[in-house]
């Protein structure tokens, strides 16, 4: 059973994240909110990624560069469809958390035809890591699940996504131009403190904690095909403005704003 997930902000605030904005006044600074769609608050899903990352922190020997603090909270799982640097309200560029909040409004009537009369839903069926150090797999610093694109819940997920993302580029909220990349990130490298140590990708593959959720042999597996897994498949029911870093009384990320998807 789902639990409820829409803890509320009022205000924006400022956090150090991953990338700048690009724009002119704001190059310099951080991006404070993100677009989500968050699945953390399935209980299912909770449990499915505990009992793996449990399993890689439990190995014997331990596994190279894995440890807690590169484990993402299970409660606050999502998909990110882009990051934006938002503004007071007294800044005149209108880059702010109302006018993004406003835009979001104006899409639920398309993306409600886009999906037609189907649930938007997340198949976490592909794992894989984001470009490890000098292409070597042992040198990894994200490990993610996310959709392969051959069903036809990931292709209404993919052009969903791809149309929030536009929406929000074109606007000038997004200043990311790469395409987007369908992901929920597992373990993270960035948050381990002092230093970035990469983790081995070949260590968790050869683990026994990977056992019984992948559905195909990964002897001599090549890191840049992802490996085929079985997280399920979860329910969006709405698409969110997170703010940077918060915390809700559950752990997950503090929701700003968002886009029913009832119907």
């Amino acid at each position: 059973m789902a639990t409820k997930y829409t803890a509320r902000a009022s205000t924006s605030t400022t956090r150090g994240g991953q990338f700048s904005s690009g724009t002119n006044r704001n190059s310099k600074l951080r991006p404070t909110h993100f677009i989500s769609l968050p699945i953390g608050h399935h209980v299912r899903l909770q449990e499915s990624v505990k009992s793996f990352t449990d399993g890689l922190l439990d190995c014997k020997p331990a596994l190279p560069g894995v440890d807690r603090g590169i484990v993402i909270a299970p409660r606050r799982l999502h998909l990110t469809l882009g990051v934006m640097t938002l503004e007071d309200s007294l800044v005149s560029s209108g880059k702010t958390l109302a006018n993004a909040q406003a835009l979001l409004g104006t899409l639920r009537s398309r993306i409600m035809e886009l999906l037609n009369g189907h649930s938007l839903c997340i198949p976490l069926t592909d794992m894989n890591i984001m470009y490890p150090d000098r292409g070597n797999a042992d040198n990894a610093h994200v490990l993610w699940l996310g959709p392969s694109l051959d069903t036809e819940n990931a292709q209404r997920l993919k052009t969903v996504s791809e149309f929030v993302n536009k929406a929000f580029s074109d606007a000038g909220f997004i200043q990311d131009r790469r395409p987007l990349k369908l992901h929920c990130t597992i373990l993270n490298t960035s948050f381990r403190k002092p230093h970035r140590q990469p983790f081995s990708y070949n260590a968790i593959l050869a683990s026994p904690a990977i056992r019984g959720f992948v559905s195909s042999p990964l002897e001599s597996h090549d890191f840049r095909d992802p490996v085929k897994v079985d997280f399920g498949t979860w329910s969006v029911d709405e698409i969110q403005i997170c703010k940077m870093g918060s915390y809700g009384p559950e752990g997950e990320y503090v929701s700003c704003g968002c886009c029913s998807l009832a119907s």
